[in-house]
C-alpha cells in the first residue's frame, strides 16, 4: 500500500512521523510538499496563495497533479491552507481515491476554513470539540484522533535519570514556540525564583528576563531526548486555544521518560498512566507550588516519569494512531499489531 502525505518534509514534524509509521508498519509513504525549501520563497508563496485567488488555484492544481502522479492508495493532507480545489483535482485524476485531512492544530489555526470547504472523505482532529462541530454541525465525516510519539525517534536515553539530571543541570525546561502567552508564564516562574531554560523559536515581545533564559536553538533528535530526560521538570504549557486536547509535545515528553508538568485538560484523564492531578496544574500558583514540591523530591518524580514512560510506550505511539486511521478509512498495512483502543 502506498500513502502520499501532503505537508512539510521537516524532520520531527507530524508528516515525518506519519510517514515513518507507515513504513514501519510495512507500507510505502511519500511526503509531497508544494512549498519551497527556502524560507523567503515559502513565505511569499503562502501570502500570494492567501490573497491571490488565481495563484492559489493554479498552485493547488499543480500540487494535486503531482500527488496523483504518485498513484497512491490513500492521500493524507496535513496542510490546512490548501485551496479546496486541491481535493477536487486529486479525485478527478484518481477516481475512487480516499483523501483525508489530518489536522494537528488548535481551533484558532483553521486558516480560512479551507479544510471545511474541501470535500475530504474523512477529517481527523486531536480536538474533540472540532470533531464534534464538524460532525454534528457541518455534517462531515469527522473523527477524534489524538497525536502521539515516535518510538524510533523519541527514545529514553540509556542512562540513569539521576545521572542525566546531574549532567544536564536544568531545573525546569520549556521548548517550542515562545509566543507572548507562554512568555508570560515563563516570567511568572522566574519571578518565583525558579531556574528556567527555554528552547525553541523565539517569538516577539519577549520580556528581558525571558529572553535571557532563551537558549537560542530548536530541539530535535538525540539532543531533544537527552535534554528532556535530563531536565528535572519539563514544563508543557499548551496553546491557549487547546480547548481539551493535548499537543504532540505531551506525548513525546512522556515517551522519552522525562518528568512532565502540564496544563490540565479533560482528555488527559484518558491518556495518562498516573492520576492527572499528580502531573498537571490549573493555575500558575499551583504550577509553582508543584515545581517546588517535585524539585525537592527526585525519587517521587522519577517514579512518576517511569510509570508514564511505560504507559505511553504501550498506548500512545504514532504506529497505533496510524493503524487507527487506516481502520477508519478502510485500509490496512501488511504488518498487523494487536488492536488497542485509544486511551
Amino acid at each position: 500500500m502506498k500513502i502520499v502525505i501532503v505537508g512539510s518534509r521537516a524532520f520531527d514534524s507530524l508528516e515525518y512521523h506519519l510517514a515513518d509509521s507507515v513504513r514501519a508498519l510495512g507500507g510505502q509513504a511519500r511526503i509531497v510538499d508544494g512549498a519551497s525549501p527556502y524560507t523567503l520563497l515559502r513565505k511569499a508563496h503562502y501570502w500570494a496563495s492567501r490573497f491571490v485567488e488565481s495563484y492559489d488555484r493554479a498552485m493547488c492544481t499543480q500540487l494535486a497533479r503531482r500527488v496523483a502522479a504518485e498513484q497512491p492508495d490513500l492521500v493524507l493532507v496535513v496542510y490546512r491552507h490548501l485551496h479546496p480545489l486541491f481535493v477536487d483535482v486529486v479525485k478527478q485524476q484518481l477516481p475512487g481515491i480516499t483523501v483525508a485531512q489530518v489536522n494537528p492544530d488548535a481551533l484558532s489555526n483553521l486558516e480560512k476554513q479551507q479544510i471545511i470547504a474541501a470535500d475530504f472523505d474523512h477529517y481527523f482532529t486531536k480536538e474533540p470539540y472540532i470533531a464534534d462541530f464538524l460532525r454534528n454541525k457541518a455534517g462531515l465525516t469527522a473523527h477524534y484522533l489524538p497525536e502521539g510519539f515516535n518510538p524510533r525517534l523519541h527514545r529514553r536515553p540509556a542512562l540513569d535519570k539521576t545521572v542525566a539530571e546531574q549532567q544536564t543541570d536544568i531545573d525546569v525546561l520549556l521548548y517550542g514556540g515562545l509566543y507572548a502567552y507562554r512568555a508570560r508564564m515563563v516570567e511568572q516562574l522566574q519571578q518565583a525564583g525558579i531556574r528556567v531554560a527555554v528552547f525553541g523559536n523565539e517569538g516577539p515581545y519577549l520580556p528581558t528576563s525571558v529572553r535571557a533564559a532563551f537558549q537560542g536553538r530548536y530541539l530535535v533528535g538525540d539532543e531533544k531526548n537527552r535534554l528532556l530526560y535530563g531536565a528535572r521538570i519539563v514544563f508543557n504549557n499548551f496553546h491557549y486555544a487547546e480547548l481539551s486536547s493535548a499537543n504532540q509535545k505531551y506525548f513525546e515528553i512522556n515517551g522519552t521518560g522525562a518528568f512532565q508538568l502540564c496544563d490540565y485538560k479533560t482528555t488527559l484523564d484518558d491518556y495518562s498512566g498516573v492520576p492527572t492531578e499528580q502531573v498537571t496544574y490549573r493555575t500558575m500558583a499551583e504550577a509553582i507550588d508543584m515545581i517546588r514540591y517535585f524539585l525537592a523530591r527526585p525519587v517521587e518524580r522519577h517514579a512518576l516519569a517511569a510509570s508514564q514512560h511505560a504507559h505511553f510506550q504501550q498506548h500512545h505511539t504514532f504506529d497505533q494512531r496510524v493503524e487507527q486511521l487506516l481502520r477508519i478509512t478502510g485500509h490496512s498495512l501488511p504488518i498487523a499489531h494487536e488492536n488497542r483502543p485509544i486511551r
